[in-house]
């Protein structure tokens, strides 16, 4: 076998997304709802700090609630549900989640003394500084999911430009097939595979992860056509031929 002609060029975007673009773009989407939450966090504890009020609660229930999380594995939320009165003599009931130690300490009937916000009573910290804690918490996650996402963008975006430069600038050559490999990378349980090829100076390269349609008919010698880069050659077909002038 052997490639056509001339393959359609990949845009920039195109060739970012296939180097695996995509997958810092999805950890983007927790960074956001993490510092969304931290943000709520925060505020509400400058909220508590301008506006909070301490009340003596009393422990009316308690109760778990049983789900599974994405692996099927039993999880446990712990509540309590306290009852107090606010310095206007309004009776407020809420329930809160609590950890799996302080919902342990608690019995039903117990008094705890809990903080509560005066223009909004049913915000209630069951310790003082649960908010200010969790935005502190949340910023730190935040902060190292974002790094884990500039890192990937930085590889993918690294190597998006080397690709658009090789086919742009780079010399193109026929190197000899090697090997179609079957990797260990599953796409929807299919399995995927790269073609490994040597070049005129025996240097070896790699196609990008492909199914088994895209390396179907391709065997060793075959000639494939490249396009050498700075540090490593590309296939025609993974990043599209130049536009002839």
């Amino acid at each position: 076998m052997t490639d056509p002609e001339h393959y359609p060029p990949r845009t920039a975007f195109s060739l970012f997304m296939r180097m695996g673009g995509w997958l810092p773009m999805l950890f983007a989407v927790p960074v956001v709802i993490v510092s969304l939450i931290g943000q709520y966090n925060f505020s509400t504890a400058q909220r508590f700090e301008e506006e909070g009020r301490t009340a003596v609660a009393v422990v009316e229930d308690k109760y778990v609630r049983e789900g599974r999380d994405s692996d099927g594995n039993r999880t446990y939320t712990y509540y309590l549900v306290v009852d107090f009165l606010t310095q206007r003599r309004e009776e407020v009931n809420v329930s809160k989640t609590v950890g799996r130690g302080f919902y342990r300490e608690q019995a039903v009937g117990d008094e705890i003394e809990i903080r509560y916000l005066e223009s909004q009573p049913e915000t209630v910290e069951l310790r003082e500084g649960n908010y200010a804690r969790g935005a502190t918490a949340l910023r730190w996650v935040a902060l190292v999911l974002g790094v884990i996402v500039l890192g990937m963008l930085w590889v993918t975006g690294r190597w998006t430009v080397e690709a658009l430069r090789a086919r742009k600038y780079g010399a193109v050559e026929m190197a000899e097939v090697v090997e179609v490999v079957k990797t260990n990378v599953r796409v929807n349980n299919r399995a995927r595979f790269r073609i490994v090829w040597k070049d005129a100076q025996g240097r070896e390269g790699k196609s990008m992860l492909r199914k088994a349609a895209d390396v179907e008919g391709w065997h060793g010698r075959d000639p494939i056509r490249i396009y050498q880069g700075l540090k490593r050659s590309w296939w025609a077909r993974d990043i599209g031929d130049r536009m002839e002038r």
